[in-house]
């Protein structure tokens, strides 16, 4: 980790040095209440502090006092349900507080939570890997080798992955791709296994070889057996694949392998009801390029999410008034959220605790007093799982955009969001022209191609906070936040400009599409709907005049 997050760790450490003996003069308060009234609130209260200290020295690492408060902590807890065994844990927590207020006043600056086996800055300078920033690439960054002995089918397949904008070149054996490699680097490696001269002992040896080249294997075979493919696991690929494989299924795994239609990076969205902690967290966290809100109130966490869009939840356990297991549930009950993880960072790692986090929706605890490198490698590693399983259900399978039912709860949101924030949303519905002409011709291979390229054009055309769905067969949605027709009605003329210098090449024919577009403005429409009606609307004015242009709806100009 960087110097500069060392020395903000170091300063949020010393932070909490200076106010340690304002906290122990709170909590020594607290105990004295509880002990002389034995009310089950005052016990309540005394055993919330306990846990919140435990919780934010554990989380800078101040080991031994959180050890101390968990032994406290555990004592006390049991009292909550039965308040008359409190009578007997006072001499227990008594010792334990006089002994921590003792070493406070005798050490200046309450050196009690120095002392410490564990060093928080040793540990952060312990050689670490740095973690690739995750990046999207485009088709055309993605240079690709082809391993097949079969000169028909390696054709075939090659002429395809061209097709759909990739880099690629052919060779007959593994010992023809190994002479070049020191020379010319590729992303990936597609092995067809079938008909090789080659055993797959070996084949699976230079997968093994090629990962020590940051290179990318896939497997495409006829064999589904269990061997190969255990064997396949252990060699690092990335993919298996049953021939015959279809294109857009190749197409949509190399997309995903390489995160392709990633055009963010991760979000995250932290609940701490101490400030400190709160403070700390985002700080590890953003000095590893990721985006963090740090909130510490829960009733606010909805509001915020009218507008942050995170890839995780990272949860306080406890907190006033209520608990993170019913905001997980709270979550949880909402479908958009079905997907992100949801992780609980607590000073409480007992086995029961483990079992209610299970049980309320939630994917992983991770104790406060863990490593701060551990942390960021269980945070990466939920985000990165979340993402593939929440892309999968999210997705057109073909171009890579969000399907009909995604598109349409973004819209609805950012419906909901230019009302509140007073800030015009506009819709675009697009349709190509001749498509069944396309189909008919050129067949569905030709036809996806264009789906794709459109897909992926529109993608990367738009913003972050923009959304772009396909609608239904040949038509799509793009739903552009904070915006203006004519604005949006320039933007949309400079897609198909570059639309329509996009060449498409089958079975040595080569063709051009167009598409039309209507668009309308939240500023006239209230319902969702209506938006989308009057946007399909404009979309047919333009297909009347005569296709290939852009109308916007009649009440926006």
């Amino acid at each position: 980790m960087s110097s500069k997050l060392e020395q903000k760790i170091a300063e949020f450490r010393i932070t909490f040095i200076a106010e340690f003996n304002d906290k122990l003069a709170v909590l020594t308060k607290l105990w004295s209440n509880a002990r002389t009234s034995q009310s089950l609130e005052a016990v309540k209260k005394f055993r919330f502090e306990v846990h919140s200290l435990k919780g934010s020295s554990g989380a800078l690492n101040f080991l031994t006092l959180s050890n101390r408060l968990g032994i406290i902590e555990e004592k006390i807890a049991p009292c909550e349900e039965q308040i008359n065994s409190l009578k007997t844990v006072i001499p227990f927590i008594d010792r334990h507080m006089n002994s921590m207020n003792e070493a406070s006043r005798n050490t200046p600056n309450s050196l009690l939570v120095l002392q410490e086996a564990a060093s928080l800055l040793g540990e952060l300078r312990d050689p670490q890997k740095n973690k690739e920033e995750i990046t999207p690439q485009s088709y055309r960054d993605i240079k690709i080798a082809l391993i097949d002995d079969n000169e028909n089918t390696s054709a075939v397949n090659a002429k395809l992955l061209a097709g759909f904008g990739f880099t690629i070149n052919q060779f007959n054996s593994i010992e023809q791709l190994e002479k070049v490699l020191q020379k010319n680097t590729y992303n990936l490696v597609l092995i067809d296994t079938d008909n090789s001269t080659n055993p797959s002992e070996k084949m699976f040896a230079f997968a093994v070889k090629l990962r020590t080249f940051d290179t990318d294997v896939f497997i495409l075979s006829s064999s589904s057996s269990f061997e190969n493919r255990l064997s396949a696991v252990r060699s690092k690929v990335n993919e298996y694949l049953l021939k015959p494989v279809n294109i857009t299924t190749l197409v949509s795994k190399i997309r995903k392998n390489f995160k392709i239609d990633l055009i963010r990076p991760y979000r995250i969205l932290l609940l701490d009801d101490q400030a400190l902690v709160g403070s700390f967290y985002k700080t590890l966290l953003e000095d590893e390029h990721v985006e963090v809100l740090a909130i510490s109130k829960a009733d606010a966490i909805m509001t915020e999410l009218e507008s942050f869009h995170p890839d995780v939840f990272l949860l306080d356990m406890h907190m006033p008034n209520i608990s993170g297991l019913e905001v997980a549930r709270l979550l949880r009950q909402q479908a958009k959220y079905d997907y992100v993880p949801i992780i609980f960072l607590t000073s409480d790692d007992n086995i029961k605790t483990k079992l209610e986090v299970l049980e309320c929706g939630a994917d992983d605890v991770i104790s406060k007093s863990t490593p701060p490198n551990i942390i960021v490698q269980q945070v990466d590693s939920r985000i990165q799982r979340g993402q593939e399983i929440r892309y999968l259900a999210s997705r057109d399978s073909l171009t890579g955009v969000l399907n009909h039912g995604q598109i349409m709860d973004a819209a609805a949101h950012s419906l909901r969001l230019s009302k509140r924030q007073e800030k015009p949303a506009v819709v675009v519905m697009i349709d190509l022209d001749h498509f069944k002409g396309v189909n008919d011709k050129y067949g569905h291979l030709g036809g996806d191609k264009v789906l794709v390229s459109l897909g992926q054009l529109l993608l990367q055309s738009v913003r972050d906070t923009d959304y772009v769905g396909r609608y239904g067969g040949e038509e799509f949605m793009v739903v552009f936040s904070n915006a203006t027709p004519r604005v949006i009605e320039s933007k949309m003329n400079n897609i198909l400009t570059a639309f329509l210098h996009i060449n498409y090449t089958v079975d040595k024919q080569s063709f051009n599409c167009s598409f039309s577009a209507g668009l309308a403005s939240s500023t006239d429409h209230e319902k969702l709907s209506e938006l989308i009606s009057s946007a399909d609307a404009a979309l047919y004015q333009a297909k009347d005049a005569g296709r290939s242009q852009i109308c916007v709806d009649v009440l926006n100009k």
